[in-house]
């Protein structure tokens, strides 16, 4: 039988509000890095640039 590693550390509340911690920071990271990447294809698309 194979443990998991997600499970046993769910089980300690502090490593659990580390892991939801990261991942709330991981989305926050990446919501901001598809804007940026979004506004420079609008703008290298209208031309403004080159």
């Amino acid at each position: 039988m194979k443990r998991n590693p997600i499970k046993q550390s769910l089980k300690d509340p502090e490593k659990r509000a580390k892991l939801y911690l990261g991942i709330n920071l991981a989305m926050i990271m990446v919501t901001f890095l598809i804007v940026i990447g979004t506004i420079l294809f609008i703008l290298i698309l209208v031309g403004i640039i080159h």
